[in-house]
C-alpha cells in the first residue's frame, strides 16, 4: 500500500519527468529547421482608398527537408506595436504547399489603427495544424512608411492571406 507521503512524492516526480519530456520535445522541435526563411522584402504602408495601414512581409524559403516537399504548411505572423503589445495574428488560410526547394510567400495584415506608426513582425512556418514551428523565426522592423503614389486598395488586399486577426 502506498502512503499519502509516498503518494505526493510519486506524484511530484511524475510531474517533473512530464515536465522535462514537454521540454525536450518543444526543444527538439525548435530545433527542428525543416525549412530555412529570411525576408525577401517587406512594407508598412497607408493604404489610399480606406482609412488603414497595412504590413506586408514576403518570406524566401528553402526547402532543407524534402519529406515535407508536396505537403500543406502554413505561416504565421504575430505583429507587435513598439511598445512589445501583440496586436494581430495572421496566417495563411489554407496553407501552402512547397512544390519546389526554393520559393516566396506572402503574408499581409490590415491596421485600421493609424495610431500605430511601427510594428515588430515575428514570421514562422508551422505545420498545417499551426502547432508545430518548422522554421526558425524571422523578425522584422517596420516604421510606417509615406502614401504610395500608385495606391493600393484594401480590395487587393483579398489575396490568399488570412486577414482575420486577433486583437489583443
Amino acid at each position: 500500500m502506498i502512503s499519502m507521503s509516498n503518494l505526493s512524492k510519486y506524484m511530484i516526480l511524475s510531474i517533473l519527468a512530464f515536465s522535462i519530456c514537454q521540454s525536450t520535445q518543444l526543444s527538439f522541435a525548435q530545433n527542428n529547421q525543416s525549412i530555412a526563411i529570411r525576408v525577401a522584402n517587406s512594407s508598412f504602408v497607408p493604404l489610399t482608398n480606406t482609412d488603414a495601414n497595412q504590413v506586408r512581409v514576403n518570406v524566401q524559403y528553402t526547402v532543407e527537408d524534402e519529406s515535407i516537399k508536396n505537403e500543406r504548411l502554413n505561416a504565421v505572423m504575430k505583429v507587435y506595436t513598439s511598445n512589445g503589445t501583440l496586436v494581430r495574428t495572421t496566417s495563411l488560410p489554407g496553407g501552402f504547399v512547397p512544390e519546389n526547394n526554393d520559393g516566396v510567400e506572402a503574408l499581409k495584415t490590415t491596421f485600421r489603427d493609424k495610431s500605430v506608426q511601427s510594428v515588430l513582425a515575428n514570421i514562422t512556418f508551422i505545420d498545417v495544424a499551426r502547432k508545430i514551428p518548422i522554421s526558425n523565426v524571422v523578425t522584422v522592423n517596420l516604421d510606417l512608411e509615406e502614401a504610395p503614389t500608385t495606391g493600393l486598395s484594401l480590395a487587393e488586399n483579398t489575396s490568399s492571406i488570412d486577414n482575420s486577426s486577433t486583437d489583443n
